[in-house]
């Protein structure tokens, strides 16, 4: 599977690290949710999120892993980017 910049995954948490969680998609592709676009985090306790799937949106698609995110505001803002004519001003003036 290939992740693509601002499109949305179903993901599940195959590890924790301390800088944030590793994920596997469902045809095996790896990728990464730092600390900071976790929805647990710093309040949460992050190991009980293993084996938890997560929907998660592209933000970083060019790393190794990919860096994905898990919060509501991430996917609000990857929902509008998709839509169509996005960042194009109706030029009706």
């Amino acid at each position: 599977m290939d992740f693509l910049l601002h499109h949305e995954v179903e993901v599940t948490v195959v590890a924790v690290r301390a800088w944030g969680l590793e994920v596997e998609s469902r045809d095996g592709s790896r990728g990464f949710v730092d600390n900071t676009k976790s929805p647990t985090w710093p309040s949460g306790d992050q190991g009980a999120l293993v084996g938890t799937v997560l929907r998660v949106v592209v933000i970083d698609d060019r790393r190794n892993p990919v860096r994905l995110s898990a919060l509501d505001a991430d996917l609000e803002i990857a929902r509008e980017k998709r839509l169509p004519g996005f960042g194009h001003r109706d030029r009706t003036e």
